[in-house]
């Protein structure tokens, strides 16, 4: 079974949230697909050899990190790049999906998957944004119908905390209530007082899907009238935001770090400033333009952090504390796109879907150096 291209984007959604990306940012469609999706190209950008090779596998769907407009897209000329790589899609009748800010706020996400490739532990976000608001969503369910409903509420994104899915906790106890006229009971009869087993379910959900859990609720609870609580609550520990702090598994010279992560990423060349020798246990990474978090990596103890497009006047001003490596941009985000193809095949694998995804990197480094 070939998936349609809303599940496809619903996929990502419940990985990558896309109302969590920044007001500014233009994460989501691009270009909306219409046919199932047999075959899947991701990409770091919508790049015309990327497009090139998509239209060469015959692929309905592309997915792509940096959205192809950027910040907004306010008129189509098909003699510049953006025009072509649009009038290209359209013609060939290929979707488009950008998963931006929002997989760079997730520590899943692209800082996530480039701490993973350095092999750091007990990571946590460098960056948190502010304290954001979650919900607490009690409901009562006939046991025998229990798991359903907590599955259904899982897949509509309730149950998310950190790296687990699917997280709740159920309480058995006894239920019962009246049936009046109009009702339509699962169980019992009008006018007569029932007592029925049931389980106290509780999930967690983020204020942003809030509505959506709610409406798989309804949908999906055994019950014509759902009885419900939802509890505002805040949010408990760091959920998003920019880059990954952690641990090395033990110290490593500088040196020896340095050709660890140039292997990791590809041999791609590393511009390196700070002190020049010693042995570094902690360290602070994110993924694309992220000069902004060097002064937070020191103030957080790191020894040494890698990012991308580091500028000069930032790096100077740290350079007798931080080692600061920077790896370049595309280099520090494509472990992120291999994050996310490897999220569109367990998604493809999870529901069954007959559907290829090709990953596609272009040389770490563009450009070239003289």
């Amino acid at each position: 079974m070939n998936p349609r291209p809303e599940e496809v984007f619903a996929a990502l959604d419940r990985r990558f949230p896309f109302a969590t990306a920044y007001e500014n940012d233009n994460s989501g469609w691009q270009v909306h697909g219409e046919r199932p999706v047999e075959r899947c190209l991701v990409a770091l950008d919508a790049s015309v050899d990327a497009i090139m090779r998509a239209i060469e596998i015959q692929a309905q769907l592309v997915v792509t990190h940096h959205p192809l407009y950027y910040p907004h897209l306010t008129a189509i000329d098909p003699q510049t790049l953006t025009g072509a790589v649009t009038k290209a899609l359209l013609t060939a009748e290929i979707g488009l999906i950008a998963v931006h800010t929002c997989a760079d706020r997730q520590p899943y996400g692209v800082s996530g998957a480039l701490a993973d490739a350095i092999g750091l532990q007990n990571k946590h976000i460098l960056a948190p944004d502010e304290e954001g608001v979650f919900y607490k969503l009690v409901t009562f369910v006939p046991d025998n119908g229990a798991e359903d409903l907590r599955s259904a509420l899982a897949v509509a994104g309730a149950g998310e905390i950190g790296n687990y899915e699917e997280c709740s906790f159920a309480l058995a106890g006894t239920g019962s209530y009246r049936p009046q006229g109009g009702a339509r009971p699962l169980i019992g009869e009008i006018g007569q007082l029932e007592q029925v087993n049931e389980i106290r379910l509780e999930m967690r959900v983020a204020e942003n899907r809030v509505e959506r859990v709610l409406a798989a609720l309804r949908r999906h609870h055994p019950y014509d009238e759902v009885a419900f609580d939802l509890y505002r609550t805040y949010r408990q520990g760091e959920e998003l935001g920019l880059g990954i702090l952690g641990d090395l598994p033990e110290a490593v010279e500088l040196e020896a770090l340095l050709g660890r992560i140039k292997e990791a990423l590809g041999g791609v060349p590393l511009d390196v400033t700070g002190p020049e020798n010693g042995q570094i246990t902690t360290v602070a990474v994110a993924g694309g333009s992220t000069a902004s978090c060097i002064p937070i990596a020191l103030a957080r103890g790191a020894q040494l952090f890698i990012g991308g497009d580091l500028t000069y006047h930032i790096r100077l001003d740290v350079a007798e504390e931080l080692v600061c490596v920077d790896a370049g941009h595309r280099a520090t985000e494509q472990p992120g796109v291999r994050r996310i193809a490897d999220t569109l095949s367990s998604a493809a694998d999870h529901n069954g879907w007959t559907m290829e995804v090709e990953l596609f990197l272009e040389d770490p480094a563009p450009g070239r150096i003289v």
